[in-house]
Protein backbone atom coordinates (compact mmCIF):
# COMPACT_ATOMS: atom_id res chain seq x y z
CA UNK A 1 0.00 0.00 0.00
CA UNK A 2 1.30 3.43 -0.95
CA UNK A 3 1.64 5.77 2.04
CA UNK A 4 -0.38 8.99 1.93
CA UNK A 5 1.84 12.11 1.92
CA UNK A 6 1.50 14.36 4.96
CA UNK A 7 1.34 18.12 4.43
CA UNK A 8 4.48 19.98 5.49
CA UNK A 9 6.18 23.35 5.12
CA UNK A 10 9.86 24.27 4.93
CA UNK A 11 11.55 27.66 5.15
CA UNK A 12 14.86 28.64 3.59
CA UNK A 13 16.28 31.67 5.38
CA UNK A 14 18.72 33.50 3.10
CA UNK A 15 20.90 36.44 4.04
CA UNK A 16 23.28 38.66 2.10
CA UNK A 17 26.78 38.78 3.54
CA UNK A 18 28.40 42.24 3.51
CA UNK A 19 31.53 42.51 1.40
CA UNK A 20 32.69 42.38 -2.18
CA UNK A 21 32.38 39.14 -4.11
CA UNK A 22 30.53 37.23 -1.41
CA UNK A 23 27.58 34.95 -2.03
CA UNK A 24 24.33 34.84 -0.09
CA UNK A 25 24.09 32.29 2.70
CA UNK A 26 21.29 29.94 3.72
CA UNK A 27 20.63 28.52 7.18
CA UNK A 28 20.99 24.76 7.47
CA UNK A 29 20.18 22.68 10.54
CA UNK A 30 21.67 19.35 11.55
CA UNK A 31 19.02 16.96 12.76
CA UNK A 32 19.57 14.76 15.79
CA UNK A 33 20.97 11.32 15.00
CA UNK A 34 18.06 9.66 16.83
CA UNK A 35 15.33 11.33 14.77
CA UNK A 36 13.02 8.99 12.86
CA UNK A 37 13.26 11.10 9.71
CA UNK A 38 16.44 12.47 8.10
CA UNK A 39 18.53 11.47 11.13
CA UNK A 40 21.86 13.30 11.19
CA UNK A 41 21.14 15.11 7.93
CA UNK A 42 21.42 18.82 7.26
CA UNK A 43 18.02 20.28 6.42
CA UNK A 44 16.13 23.56 6.32
CA UNK A 45 13.75 24.54 9.13
CA UNK A 46 10.37 22.91 8.67
CA UNK A 47 7.82 20.36 9.74
CA UNK A 48 4.26 19.14 9.49
CA UNK A 49 1.25 21.34 8.91
CA UNK A 50 -0.90 21.25 12.05
CA UNK A 51 -4.65 21.73 12.26
CA UNK A 52 -4.19 24.86 14.41
CA UNK A 53 -2.15 26.51 11.63
CA UNK A 54 -5.31 27.17 9.62
CA UNK A 55 -7.84 28.06 12.32
CA UNK A 56 -9.28 31.62 12.40
CA UNK A 57 -7.15 32.63 15.41
CA UNK A 58 -4.04 31.81 13.35
CA UNK A 59 -5.18 33.24 10.03
CA UNK A 60 -5.86 36.69 11.53
CA UNK A 61 -2.17 36.90 12.43
CA UNK A 62 -1.37 37.39 8.74
CA UNK A 63 -2.09 41.05 8.04
CA UNK A 64 -0.03 41.49 4.89
CA UNK A 65 -1.02 38.24 3.18
CA UNK A 66 -4.77 37.54 3.32
CA UNK A 67 -6.17 34.00 3.01
CA UNK A 68 -7.49 34.76 -0.49
CA UNK A 69 -4.02 35.69 -1.75
CA UNK A 70 -2.48 32.54 -0.27
CA UNK A 71 -5.22 30.41 -1.82
CA UNK A 72 -4.53 31.97 -5.23
CA UNK A 73 -0.87 30.93 -4.93
CA UNK A 74 -1.84 27.38 -3.88
CA UNK A 75 -4.86 26.65 -6.01
CA UNK A 76 -4.42 22.90 -5.49
CA UNK A 77 -5.08 23.15 -1.74
CA UNK A 78 -8.57 22.47 -0.45
CA UNK A 79 -10.31 23.95 1.38
CA UNK A 80 -8.93 27.29 0.19
CA UNK A 81 -8.66 28.58 3.76
CA UNK A 82 -6.07 25.88 4.46
CA UNK A 83 -3.52 27.43 2.06
CA UNK A 84 -2.45 30.24 4.38
CA UNK A 85 -1.83 27.60 7.02
CA UNK A 86 1.30 26.54 5.12
CA UNK A 87 2.81 30.01 5.52
CA UNK A 88 1.95 29.96 9.20
CA UNK A 89 3.36 26.44 9.65
CA UNK A 90 6.59 27.52 7.98
CA UNK A 91 7.02 30.42 10.40
CA UNK A 92 5.99 28.33 13.41
CA UNK A 93 8.45 25.55 12.65
CA UNK A 94 11.22 28.08 12.00
CA UNK A 95 10.56 29.62 15.40
CA UNK A 96 10.45 26.26 17.18
CA UNK A 97 13.67 24.95 15.61
CA UNK A 98 15.79 28.10 15.38
CA UNK A 99 14.31 30.68 17.76
CA UNK A 100 13.91 33.08 14.83
CA UNK A 101 10.47 34.69 14.82
CA UNK A 102 9.64 36.69 11.70
CA UNK A 103 6.94 39.09 12.87
CA UNK A 104 5.60 42.60 12.37
CA UNK A 105 4.30 45.32 14.64
CA UNK A 106 0.73 46.55 14.34
CA UNK A 107 1.90 49.36 12.04
CA UNK A 108 3.48 46.88 9.66
CA UNK A 109 7.12 47.46 10.61
CA UNK A 110 9.32 44.38 10.88
CA UNK A 111 9.81 43.56 14.54
CA UNK A 112 13.32 43.79 15.95
CA UNK A 113 13.03 42.42 19.52
CA UNK A 114 14.77 44.24 22.34
CA UNK A 115 16.95 42.25 24.80
CA UNK A 116 14.01 42.06 27.23
CA UNK A 117 11.68 40.91 24.45
CA UNK A 118 14.18 38.23 23.41
CA UNK A 119 13.93 36.77 26.93
CA UNK A 120 10.15 36.79 26.64
CA UNK A 121 10.35 35.13 23.22
CA UNK A 122 12.58 32.39 24.61
CA UNK A 123 9.97 31.60 27.22
CA UNK A 124 7.19 31.53 24.65
CA UNK A 125 9.28 29.24 22.48
CA UNK A 126 9.69 26.77 25.35
CA UNK A 127 5.95 26.81 25.97
CA UNK A 128 5.32 26.12 22.29
CA UNK A 129 7.81 23.25 22.23
CA UNK A 130 6.35 21.74 25.38
CA UNK A 131 2.84 21.97 23.97
CA UNK A 132 1.53 24.19 26.75
CA UNK A 133 0.71 27.14 24.45
CA UNK A 134 -0.53 27.04 20.84
CA UNK A 135 1.33 29.21 18.35
CA UNK A 136 -1.67 31.50 17.85
CA UNK A 137 -1.83 32.09 21.61
CA UNK A 138 1.89 32.85 21.70
CA UNK A 139 1.55 35.46 18.97
CA UNK A 140 -1.52 37.05 20.50
CA UNK A 141 0.26 37.25 23.87
CA UNK A 142 3.22 38.94 22.18
CA UNK A 143 0.82 41.28 20.35
CA UNK A 144 2.66 40.71 17.10
CA UNK A 145 1.63 39.69 13.60
CA UNK A 146 3.32 37.06 11.47
CA UNK A 147 5.47 38.35 8.61
CA UNK A 148 3.90 35.92 6.16
CA UNK A 149 4.52 38.36 3.32
CA UNK A 150 8.27 37.77 3.65
CA UNK A 151 7.83 34.16 2.56
CA UNK A 152 8.06 33.42 -1.15
CA UNK A 153 6.41 30.13 -2.10
CA UNK A 154 8.66 28.65 -4.79
CA UNK A 155 8.65 24.83 -4.70
CA UNK A 156 6.44 21.83 -3.97
CA UNK A 157 7.93 18.36 -3.58
CA UNK A 158 6.18 15.07 -2.82
CA UNK A 159 8.13 12.13 -1.43
CA UNK A 160 8.38 9.17 -3.88
CA UNK A 161 5.63 6.56 -3.64
CA UNK A 162 8.19 3.89 -2.71
CA UNK A 163 8.96 5.51 0.67
CA UNK A 164 7.14 4.36 3.84
CA UNK A 165 7.10 7.92 5.22
CA UNK A 166 5.94 10.53 2.75
CA UNK A 167 5.46 14.29 2.76
CA UNK A 168 3.88 16.86 0.48
CA UNK A 169 6.18 19.76 1.29
CA UNK A 170 5.80 23.40 0.31
CA UNK A 171 9.08 25.34 0.23
CA UNK A 172 9.33 29.03 1.10
CA UNK A 173 12.20 31.48 0.78
CA UNK A 174 12.68 34.46 3.10
CA UNK A 175 15.35 37.15 2.92
CA UNK A 176 16.55 37.99 6.44
CA UNK A 177 18.97 40.60 7.89
CA UNK A 178 22.72 39.81 7.79
CA UNK A 179 23.12 39.75 11.57
CA UNK A 180 20.28 37.36 12.28
CA UNK A 181 21.40 34.37 14.31
CA UNK A 182 19.77 31.06 15.14
CA UNK A 183 19.64 29.09 18.37
CA UNK A 184 18.92 25.39 17.68
CA UNK A 185 16.46 23.71 20.03
CA UNK A 186 19.03 20.99 20.91
CA UNK A 187 16.24 18.43 20.72
CA UNK A 188 15.41 17.83 17.08
CA UNK A 189 18.23 20.11 15.92
CA UNK A 190 21.75 19.78 17.34
CA UNK A 191 23.73 22.23 15.22
CA UNK A 192 23.41 24.89 12.54
CA UNK A 193 25.50 26.62 9.93
CA UNK A 194 25.15 29.48 7.45
CA UNK A 195 26.62 28.56 4.07
CA UNK A 196 26.34 29.65 0.49
CA UNK A 197 24.29 27.09 -1.50
CA UNK A 198 27.38 26.28 -3.59
CA UNK A 199 29.53 25.58 -0.53
CA UNK A 200 26.80 23.45 1.02
CA UNK A 201 26.70 21.36 -2.16
CA UNK A 202 30.48 21.02 -2.10
CA UNK A 203 30.39 19.75 1.48
CA UNK A 204 27.65 17.30 0.52
CA UNK A 205 29.71 16.03 -2.43
CA UNK A 206 32.76 15.55 -0.21
CA UNK A 207 30.75 13.57 2.33
CA UNK A 208 31.15 16.19 5.04
CA UNK A 209 27.41 16.93 5.22
CA UNK A 210 24.62 14.39 4.80
CA UNK A 211 21.56 15.64 2.92
CA UNK A 212 18.39 14.34 1.35
CA UNK A 213 18.07 14.54 -2.41
CA UNK A 214 15.38 17.21 -2.23
CA UNK A 215 17.70 19.42 -0.16
CA UNK A 216 20.43 19.24 -2.77
CA UNK A 217 17.94 20.04 -5.54
CA UNK A 218 16.73 23.12 -3.67
CA UNK A 219 20.33 24.20 -3.08
CA UNK A 220 21.03 23.84 -6.80
CA UNK A 221 18.11 26.14 -7.54
CA UNK A 222 19.31 28.74 -5.05
CA UNK A 223 22.95 28.59 -6.14
CA UNK A 224 22.15 30.44 -9.36
CA UNK A 225 21.35 33.69 -7.52
CA UNK A 226 23.95 36.29 -6.65
CA UNK A 227 22.04 37.76 -3.72
CA UNK A 228 19.09 37.03 -1.47
CA UNK A 229 17.29 40.02 -2.96
CA UNK A 230 17.78 38.60 -6.45
CA UNK A 231 16.48 35.20 -5.38
CA UNK A 232 13.36 36.67 -3.78
CA UNK A 233 12.68 38.93 -6.74
CA UNK A 234 12.96 36.19 -9.35
CA UNK A 235 11.25 33.40 -7.45
CA UNK A 236 8.31 35.44 -6.19
CA UNK A 237 6.46 35.27 -9.50
CA UNK A 238 7.94 32.09 -10.94
CA UNK A 239 5.44 29.25 -11.52
CA UNK A 240 5.52 26.44 -8.96
CA UNK A 241 5.47 22.92 -10.36
CA UNK A 242 4.85 19.87 -8.20
CA UNK A 243 7.82 17.50 -8.23
CA UNK A 244 7.20 13.81 -7.56
CA UNK A 245 10.44 11.82 -8.01
CA UNK A 246 10.01 8.29 -9.35
CA UNK A 247 12.03 5.13 -8.86
CA UNK A 248 13.16 3.49 -12.10
CA UNK A 249 14.63 -0.02 -12.34
CA UNK A 250 17.95 -0.12 -14.22
CA UNK A 251 19.20 -2.95 -16.42
CA UNK A 252 21.57 -4.06 -13.66
CA UNK A 253 18.73 -4.32 -11.16
CA UNK A 254 19.58 -1.12 -9.31
CA UNK A 255 17.08 1.63 -8.61
CA UNK A 256 17.59 5.17 -9.88
CA UNK A 257 15.51 8.16 -8.85
CA UNK A 258 14.41 10.32 -11.78
CA UNK A 259 12.86 13.76 -11.79
CA UNK A 260 10.61 15.67 -14.19
CA UNK A 261 12.63 16.36 -17.33
CA UNK A 262 14.94 13.35 -16.84
CA UNK A 263 15.02 10.54 -19.37
CA UNK A 264 12.74 7.73 -18.26
CA UNK A 265 10.54 9.84 -16.01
Amino acid sequence: MVAVPRDAATTILMRDVPGVGTKPEVLMLKRHADEAFAAGAYVFPGGLLEADDAIPASLVLSQELPPEAAAALMSDVQPASKALGFWIAALRETFEETGILLARLADGQLWEPSPAEKIQIAGQRRALQEGTAPFATVMHDLERYLATDLLVYFAHWITPETRPIRFSTRFFLARVPPGLEAEPDRVEVVDHVWLSPAEALQRYASGEMAMMAVTTKILQTLSQFGSAADAVRKLRYAPVETVLPKAVMQDDGSIRMVYPGDEGY
